[in-house]
């Protein structure tokens, strides 16, 4: 990922990007299993590295519902339930994702289990308006 700019202090980690420091939050003990976790993180010049966990079968749930049609009530159900629940542990430490887009779930093809990932477009929490976004 590029950097935009967007860089935070953060305790016990110094200086990160934004992105960084926002999973850092979120994929602390304990975490969430709709989160997607990461794993690890490189700076080089200009940009920097994410290694995230990638479950295995899956796919972003834009392309499962292209390949497999339009959920049903049951499936939708179990997909808004573990989204809730992602949102809210994001919630409880301070997260707001801010690009909820099913490009942005994982599902996996055999059990239906979501991940949340992508928090390039994120932000802490704050009692004040949001006057950008990333």
């Amino acid at each position: 990922a590029g950097y935009n700019g967007a860089f935070v202090l953060q305790e016990g980690h110094g200086r990160l990007p934004l992105e960084v420091a926002l999973m850092t939050l979120v994929n602390s003990a304990p975490a969430c299993p709709n989160v997607l976790q990461l794993l690890e993180w490189f700076d080089r010049p200009g940009r920097y590295i994410m290694i995230l966990e990638r479950p295995v079968p899956c796919q972003d749930l834009q392309t499962f519902c292209e390949e497999n049609g339009r959920l049903d009530e049951s499936l939708a159900k179990k997909v808004l339930l573990q989204l809730i629940t992602a949102l809210k542990h994001c919630e409880s430490r301070g997260v707001l994702h801010r690009d909820v887009k099913p490009e942005n779930l994982l599902i996996s093809t055999e059990s239906h289990d979501i991940k949340l990932l992508d928090f390039g477009c994120g932000d802490r929490l704050k009692d004040s308006a949001y006057k950008y976004f990333a």
